[in-house]
């Protein structure tokens, strides 16, 4: 089967596996493959190499990026690699071909797939070394490809985020650098194990989640974790023959120590804590009752926390590596805002999110000002789905939301002179306008970040939500548990702006914006699973995004 596919290799036009290069300015060469000064075809003076020239002059033949009639052959980066070294093969020591091997076989632990990677091809190879020029020739190509499809995927994720959200932002793909660099580096150093390490996210995060796949791993080869049958809920001291089994489903996964073999079926405070641990993980209420919902989640299978764990690992190689030292990370399915400074976690708080109906977007944006004592303005969204139909039928709905009917030359205008059936959300002529108070929709704080969506954050009246652990009720806007804390944060400016002022200038009731000293990134993300030290943290899927990734993930690179 080798002999055959290095075969078709060495005497076709192969197409190298793609590893989502960054947009570069394709150089068309006049004639074939363009060589450094003074190497010319005579100076390649080996079959190998000849049979690898002879490779990238069979590339498919492409248009002129000058628009011109003529045909030009593809200069790509591996192309320009190998003509620098006289298109001479670069993998010539079995040490560097042994590090890729292992590297390859070890991808499976970043839930990558190894076999995208032609993994038992070069293992066949190795084993059995090519022997014709030809072979070698593919051979070479073979590791180089392999190489530089690992390297693109531990960097930059496998699947396109593009792909899957079109208004992608988060990182830009035409700053990414060329991974020949690091195959020559690589090559050159003879560290190819080390070379594709330092590819990946260098973040404790990604780091963690990776070490929990390998747990979670041998948890399912183990058998994974006991199924508990229904039944009433359980609550501390009650009796129930499902307790040794709910205590070794909390041993299996680590939420325990207790130990699985006692056979007491008294639901105890040491099994309770365990829940307790065990629903904080899950995203559940941490009440330490085993209801139906605590024992649906239970009852998830390890598999299932698997993918789950893999998708957000990709997710993590889409962003982590170009993180800004200061920065807050939002996370949409998690609830939560983090105020990262220096690279390092300082602060964290609760935060409302999007409805499923009227999601919170993923997106990148920075916080420029903000705003004490906003007055909110009913957004394009809110004016078609809820403003307009309650206006139809009352206009008394303006009172109950105390907002005001302002129009373009800034007048108050009295509900009662509006027809408003006559209007629809594209046609309106007028403003909705909420005065600034407690009673406000964005609360006594707003923070500005301009952005396609028209999202942002801000305080809110409605303070109790934050005690429900699934937090979608906004309209996409993401509401902040802790405003005050943060507006500390983000002003950076202890001598003008500490605690005390800002609650002051709140306390005046009167509008007024604040711009930032030095402006400061949001991140606004969709992680389903996250690691917090050796702690696996998991979500529900509340915008049902996670399917659509793992099927990406899971297709075989062709």
């Amino acid at each position: 089967m080798i002999g055959i596919l290095l075969f078709w290799l060495a005497f076709s036009p192969v197409q190298l596996v793609p590893v989502r290069p960054p947009a570069y300015r394709q150089e068309p060469l006049q004639t074939g493959i363009t060589h450094p000064p003074g190497l010319q075809k005579s100076m390649v003076n080996n079959a190998t190499a000849e049979k690898i020239r002879d490779h990238f002059e069979r590339l498919p033949l492409q248009k002129s990026s000058k628009g011109g009639a003529e045909k030009v052959r593809v200069n790509t980066p591996l192309a320009r690699l190998y003509a620098t070294g006289g298109f001479q093969p670069l993998w010539t020591k079995r040490t560097m071909v042994a590090e890729l091997i292992k590297a390859v076989e070890e991808s499976i632990d970043d839930g990558l797939e190894p076999s995208d990677y032609h993994l038992s091809e070069i293992r066949g190879l190795y084993n059995k070394p090519p022997t014709t020029p030809e072979l070698e020739a593919s051979y070479d190509l073979l590791l180089s490809d392999a190489f530089l499809a690992l390297a693109g995927h531990l960097r930059y994720g496998k699947v396109h985020p593009e792909n899957l959200d079109q208004n992608w932002n988060i990182t830009d793909i035409r700053s990414r650098k060329p991974l020949e660099e690091r195959l020559q580096y690589a090559i050159d150093s003879e560290k190819i194990a080390v070379v594709l390490k330092e590819l990946r996210p260098q973040h404790p995060q990604y780091e963690e989640l990776r070490k929990g796949l390998v747990r979670y791993r041998v948890i399912a080869r183990e058998g994974g974790w006991p199924v508990i049958a229904d039944g009433p809920k359980l609550q501390e001291g009650e009796r129930d023959n499902r307790i040794p089994v709910l205590r070794k489903r909390l041993n299996v996964s680590g939420d325990s120590n207790v130990m699985s073999e006692d056979t007491s079926r008294v639901y105890s405070g040491e099994i309770v804590d365990a829940v307790k641990r065990f629903q904080r993980r899950s995203g559940i209420d941490a009440d330490g009752v085993v209801g139906p919902a605590t024992l649906q989640v239970m009852n998830i299978p390890v598999e299932h926390r698997i993918e789950q764990i893999r998708i957000n690992l990709e997710r993590c190689r889409w962003f982590l590596s170009d993180l800004e030292p200061t920065c807050i990370m939002v996370n949409i399915a998690g609830f939560t805002l983090e105020y990262v400074e220096n690279a390092h976690y300082r602060w964290e708080t609760r935060v409302i999110v999007g409805q499923p109906s009227r999601k919170t977007p993923v997106f990148r944006a920075t916080i420029q000002s903000i705003v004490l004592n906003p007055q909110w303005v009913i957004p394009p969204t809110i004016l078609a789905k809820d403003a307009l139909p309650a206006l139809r039928k009352s206009s008394s709905w303006l009172n109950k939301k105390k907002l005001r009917v302002i129009d373009r030359n800034g007048r108050v205008v009295q509900p009662a002179s509006v027809n408003w059936s006559q209007y629809s959300a594209a046609d309106f002529p007028y403003r909705l306008q909420q005065t600034a108070g407690d009673h406000g929709a964005l609360g006594r704080i707003k923070f500005l970040l301009p952005n396609r969506y028209l999202v942002y954050l801000h305080d809110t009246p409605n303070k109790e939500l934050f005690e429900k652990s699934r937090r979608t009720f906004s309209s996409g806007c993401i509401r902040v548990e802790n405003p005050v804390d943060l507006a500390e944060l983000v002003l950076q400016d202890k001598g003008h702006w500490n605690r005390s002022q800002i609650l002051g200038v709140i306390n005046t009731g009167k509008t007024r914006t604040v711009a930032l000293q030095k402006q400061v990134p949001v991140l606004i993300l969709y992680l389903t699973a996250v690691a917090k030290g050796d702690e696996l943290f998991f979500q529900d899927d509340v915008y049902n995004l996670d399917d659509n990734l793992l099927k990406a993930l899971n297709k075989p690179v062709h």
